[in-house]
């Protein structure tokens, strides 16, 4: 069996996208890579990595699906997406509506490079 053990997401300035990352998701800081060229942190109950790399110019985290309208290629989830996007919002992140997509909930989230993150939650 397999699992996803990071995910990569690039950011202009590794110290500020450290304490973005540990101040508005919580998430657990391992540490810096040699020359602050990227930094990893880990969610507590799976241990699985979330880590920043630094990168010269805004790279796309995100795909199109028609002209207007774009798809995050990593979703989290959580188990109340209500409690969560308040959460958010309290910490002065910027979030999207949460709309009924059938099956699930979701709503998009942004950091401070403008990478655009999923939330989603089964019904």
């Amino acid at each position: 069996m397999i699992k996803i053990g990071a995910v990569f997401v690039p950011v202009r300035n590794v110290e500020t996208a450290i304490e973005w990352y540990k101040e508005k998701l919580g998430l657990n800081y391992v540490g810096t890579w040699p020359g602050n060229t990227g930094a990893d942190f880990y969610f507590t109950a799976e241990k699985q990595y979330l880590t920043l790399v630094k990168v010269e110019e805004k790279q796309e985290i995100e795909f199109a699906i028609t002209a207007k309208h774009y798809n995050a290629y990593y979703n989290f989830t959580t188990t109340d997406i209500e409690s969560y996007h308040q959460h958010l919002q309290q910490k002065g992140v910027h979030v999207t509506e949460i709309k009924d997509h059938g099956p699930i909930m979701c709503f998009n989230f942004y950091d401070l490079d403008g990478n655009m993150f999923g939330v989603i939650v089964d019904k």
